[in-house]
């Protein structure tokens, strides 16, 4: 009888334990939401949910964390509790039909920006959040030629940053951060993006999965209100990595072990997704910084803990001739408005509090 007790009980054991974790799913069709990304109390990025929704331990004096995701509503949990949390999505109304001119068939949209990036030693932190607004000109339709860049144009930014190094605790305003920008890893779509043929699931929420070669390349999902693509970059990369050849010749080497792209579209009956139906977009990326400038601004002789969070909000869309657009393109950048679209959700304690401190110092 005790032989078969013992193993009894470890079976048991490992299955409580397996059960026994903490889980993300939609509060209305009740799915996994999966790459929402995890921010702490000191609004430091520390982790993301897995493909099935799922996130990994994390300590309970990083409490209480903020988990956001793209298509949703903000999530604050105040302590840490194994247990299914549900998030609210958002709803996005239904542009009219806009009837677009031969002639004026490129299309401006202009964006607004969040950044989050963090590098971390076991003894020290760097925290930065940029805002950003942004334009890009892409083809209304996808017959339409356009030579000009479609990439993300900044036209202003507000830099802010928090470090608690060496035993110090203090906040800046920075025109030039420490580190660069991280917005050239945004991929706003400019291509026809289409449902698949066929979509797991039934009624308003339908899912579609694609696997590489190590997890899920590819996953799709549709409701009521947003068709959400979610792509692993790195799930065809050996070793699920890359290390990119020109950050090694600037001292900024790293190996980047995982990236994710979140595009929200408008839903439609057509089940085609142009550039115009975007609404939202998101990038994640977790890495080890091992390049010599990063490991000497913080003095480690580790690699850096390097985790980066970035979301771009659509503001508003124009329709321009093709010389319109090219003119638009040449302008240099101004003082410009920011503008944060009703669907964006307000900043989470810790970064309210550093862009108080910081503009505080300006006063």
């Amino acid at each position: 009888m005790k032989r078969l007790l013992v193993p009894f009980l470890c079976f048991l054991l490992v299955a409580v334990s397996a059960n026994a974790q903490k889980r993300l799913i939609d509060a209305v069709d009740k799915t996994p939401v999966s790459i929402a990304s995890i921010l702490d109390a000191a609004g430091n990025m520390v982790g993301f949910t897995l493909s099935d929704g799922t996130f990994t331990d994390i300590p309970s004096s990083s409490y209480p964390i903020t988990i956001r995701c793209i298509g949703y509503e903000q999530l604050v949990i105040e302590s840490p509790q194994d247990k299914v949390y549900e998030i609210m999505p958002v709803s996005y109304e239904l542009d009219e039909v806009v009837i677009v001119p031969v002639e004026r068939n490129i299309l401006k949209q202009t964006f607004y920006v969040r950044e989050y990036f963090s590098m971390n030693t076991q003894t020290d932190t760097v925290t930065y959040f940029l805002e950003h607004m942004t334009c890009r000109f892409v083809p209304a339709a996808a017959k339409v030629k356009y030579s000009g860049s479609m990439s993300l144009r900044v036209q202003g930014t507000r830099a802010y940053s928090r470090y608690k190094m060496f035993g110090k605790d203090s906040v800046a305003s920075d025109s030039k951060p420490m580190f660069p920008s991280m917005l050239a890893l945004v991929d706003v779509c400019d291509e026809e993006v289409s449902a698949p043929e066929s979509f797991n699931g039934q009624g308003d929420v339908k899912y579609y999965e694609e696997k590489g070669k190590s997890g899920m390349s590819l996953i799709q999902k549709q409701n009521a209100h947003t068709f959400t693509v979610i792509e692993d970059v790195l799930a065809d990369k050996k070793d699920h990595s890359i290390s990119p050849w020109p950050l090694k010749a600037m001292g900024l080497a790293m190996e980047i072990g995982q990236l994710y792209t979140t595009h929200a579209y408008r839903v439609n009956d057509k089940g085609v997704y142009l550039p115009k139906d975007l609404v939202e977009c998101a990038t994640v990326m977790e890495a080890e910084g091992t390049g010599k400038f990063i490991r000497k601004c913080l003095k480690s002789d580790k690699p850096v803990e390097m985790r980066c969070m970035i979301e771009a909000y659509l503001v508003d869309s124009d329709y321009l001739s093709k010389e319109e657009a090219k003119v638009e393109s040449k302008k240099g950048n101004a003082d410009v408005e920011f503008v944060i679209p009703a669907t964006v959700p307000p900043l989470n304690d810790a970064t309210r509090q550093m862009v108080q401190r910081a503009n505080a110092q300006l006063e």
